[in-house]
């Protein structure tokens, strides 16, 4: 490089400076997270509910129907039904609730609580005021899937209203501030999912 002459040396320069940037951005986009949230925080463990088959537990994602997740169901027994049901007044029913673990922030096996809430038929669903609780229950979970059944027999209705599921722990817990909006808090937090029914 001594010997070029100063216009020969600056595109030398200019060419090996861009090479490198080159690699530079390479290096970066390959080692940078799939479509995570960009501050999102790595914890002790991460625990997560599916709010459609596809969802890996990444945060925040833009999935629909966000409503209907296929890791909350309501069945007539307390043996799993393939998919969710509408339940019945006056019956008992069961709650299905699938933990998996881990998710993409966290690693190891997590204990906590999964509580449960609904909505009322035909209310509203501002977060929390109008959720009311139906079930706390403590939970331990390993490595893959966990599925916590609750018995409910006091299913409101008739009518239209929402399950959510929520699991929070000290390894895992809920992310600050969550909002008013339910649709929102889903989106951005694996935490929590959300599952529409109709009571018969």
């Amino acid at each position: 490089m001594a010997f070029l002459g100063s216009r020969a040396r600056r595109a030398a320069l200019a060419l090996l400076a861009g090479t490198a940037l080159a690699g530079l951005l390479a290096t970066t986009a390959t080692a940078a997270p799939p479509a995570a949230e960009p501050d999102r925080v790595m914890t002790p463990t991460d625990v997560y509910m599916r709010d459609v088959v596809s969802d890996v537990g990444l945060e925040p994602h833009m999935y629909n129907p966000i409503w209907a997740s296929p890791d909350v169901k309501v069945c007539p027994t307390a043996v799993a039904c393939a998919t969710s049901q509408f339940p019945v007044v006056g019956m008992m029913n069961y709650i299905f609730v699938t933990l998996r673990n881990p998710g993409p922030y966290g690693t190891g096996t997590d204990s906590g609580a999964l509580r449960i809430y609904r909505t009322s038929p035909g209310g509203g669903m501002v977060w929390p005021t109008d959720l009311t609780w139906v079930a706390t229950v403590s939970v331990v979970v390993p490595p893959g899937a966990t599925t916590v059944v609750v018995p409910w027999g006091a299913v409101p209705g008739p009518g239209h209203f929402s399950l959510v599921a929520v699991w929070d722990s000290p390894g895992d817990p809920l992310p600050p501030p969550l909002t008013s909006d339910l649709q929102v808090n889903v989106r951005y937090s694996n935490n929590i999912a959300w599952r529409d029914l109709m009571s018969v």
